[in-house]
């Protein structure tokens, strides 16, 4: 490399990093409203006279809005690739995710979360393409530390919400959406290239590229990774859903639940960092596996402790439970190199509509036998999850 290539080299991965942090703050952004519900769920119950099956079923409907769209948002970003993929949706998803204090029963609460859900299907696959294109190398820790972006806006999430709803009510969760205006103009004014210039001054990603899918052998690797994440996903979303009422049903208060979603949510934005990093290193199969061996201790010790000792073990669970969502991102990207919202759709939304389904059942099973007794199930779900990560192909490495 030339002199002159080295500085216009070191030029454009400057702004690559400018743009990065843009997506990663309007990721975090994002996915912070997905967290308002949940440690609402209690006092929203009790306003509106739901039951937790029909908390679940709400759920359940959130989940199909942002997760079935998302394979058709992938295949429309790769194929008609723009800003405004990204830059539109906090329009969406910051009206309706805050406006649940207006809600008056069941069905205007379901249709606002599933508005918003709806638009957060439409940015998460373009900005994760957006992110595997400005990686430029450790595509692991890079994915990983755009999906830890979320975890940690998701963290946020509880305490901004219950902060607005103890000074305001639940109406004034309303000035949220301001943090979705600063969102749409972050991304205005540092928007994400779609891929670097190829010399004849095209850009990867393009839609005259004719993309092709993942070879034929990288096809059963790509359906295990579907079904690991249907069942690492089925335990993260009814943890998120039920963590808030299962401390309630314990005589916690709002903030106890709250705070210890945002315990969780937090130590997984740390776990995904770290198992990117990993991945990096010692393979995906690795970090996919050991994570979700370890899980399984975990869980069991959270669910048979009580206490601040409890709390102390949502750290490591959370942790854990997170660890592995960007490396099956980065897995897949690999296996459908010229696809990368398509693959990335598959894996944070084409599947989580399976473990959706699961959010009503939880809630009827916590009706009929106690919350507590309900979680048990997942532990099942994490040994499953184990037993076909260990079919996966050995050590991969993205390069």
């Amino acid at each position: 490399m030339t002199e002159e290539e080295a500085r216009a080299a070191g030029r454009f991965g400057d702004i690559q990093k400018t743009a990065f942090f843009s997506l990663i703050f309007a990721h975090a952004v994002n996915d912070m409203a997905g967290a308002f519900f949940a440690p609402l769920t209690p006092l929203i119950a009790k306003e509106l006279g739901l039951s937790l099956t029909m908390i679940g079923v709400i759920m359940s409907i959130r989940s199909f809005s942002t997760s079935l769209p998302q394979p058709l948002f992938g295949w429309l970003t790769d194929r008609y690739p723009s800003q405004w993929w990204l830059v539109a949706t906090p329009l969406i998803v910051g009206p309706f995710r805050t406006a649940i204090g207006f809600a008056t029963g069941f069905w205007s609460l379901a249709a606002m979360l599933s508005v918003g859900s709806f638009g957060a299907a439409c940015f998460h696959p373009a900005a994760a393409s957006r992110a595997r294109a400005i990686s430029s190398g450790r595509r692991g820790l890079v994915m990983s530390s755009y999906v830890a972006a979320g975890r940690l806006g998701h963290a946020c999430g509880p305490i901004v919400a219950l902060s607005l709803v103890s000074v305001l009510g639940l109406k004034g969760l309303a000035w949220a959406t301001l943090l979705y205006l600063a969102s749409m103009v972050v991304l205005k004014k540092f928007p994400p290239e779609t891929g670097a210039k190829k010399p004849g001054g095209r850009r990867e990603g393009k839609a005259e590229e004719k993309p092709s899918g993942a070879p034929g052998g990288a096809w059963r690797s790509m359906a295990l990774l579907y079904v690991i994440n249907i069942f690492r996903n089925m335990v993260m979303i009814n943890l998120y859903a039920f963590i808030p009422l299962y401390f309630a049903s314990r005589g916690g208060s709002l903030w106890t639940g709250g705070g210890a979603l945002t315990l969780l949510l937090a130590s997984g934005a740390a776990g995904g960092i770290a198992g990117g990093w990993l991945s990096d290193r010692i393979g995906r199969k690795n970090v996919i596996v050991g994570t979700a061996l370890m899980l399984i201790p975990a869980f069991l010790l959270f669910l048979n402790t009580e206490g601040a000792l409890q709390f102390a073990v949502m750290l490591p669970l959370g942790l854990l439970l997170h660890s592995s969502m960007g490396v099956s991102v980065a897995y897949a990207q690999e296996l459908m190199p010229n696809r990368p919202a398509l693959a990335a759709s598959l894996m944070q939304g084409g599947n989580w509509f399976i473990s959706g389904f699961t959010l009503t059942g939880m809630g009827a099973l916590g009706d009929w036998l106690g919350i507590q007794t309900a979680l048990q199930v997942l532990v099942v779900v994490i040994c499953l999850e184990s037993g076909v990560a260990l079919t996966l192909p050995g050590r991969r490495k993205l390069t």
